[in-house]
């Protein structure tokens, strides 16, 4: 990409990487760091035309939780709630692709729940 001057870095990051959760301490730590990672890449390639684009989604529907760890490093294993309610992964892909075609340089997608 640097060698052409073009091109897409996409990273899939998360809204607990912007806002920390109980018993995701590990999970949030990751995304605050792929966050930082991806601003500091955004910033060294600036003037190579290669847009870093940082995607911080919501709850979706996987099974993330039953492979979480609690901070005992136990596997939390539980199907919680929020996720199994979560935005399908295709609808994702959509804005994913929409915030590419659009050349953001990050997206946050999430349910507003009450």
């Amino acid at each position: 990409m640097l060698k052409r001057r073009k091109g897409d870095v996409i990273f899939i990051s998360s809204v607990q990487g912007q806002i920390s959760i109980p018993f995701r301490s590990s999970y949030s730590a990751s995304k605050h760091a792929l966050q930082s990672f991806a601003d500091c890449l955004r910033a060294e390639i600036a003037d190579k035309n290669v847009n870093v684009i940082v995607v911080n989604p919501g709850y979706i529907k996987t099974k993330l939780s039953l492979n979480a760890l609690t901070s005992s490093g136990d596997k939390y294993n539980k199907l919680d709630e929020t996720t199994v309610t979560g935005m399908k992964p295709e609808y994702i892909a959509e804005r994913t692709l929409e915030a590419l075609i659009l050349n953001q340089s990050e997206l946050t997608v999430a349910q507003i729940t009450v």
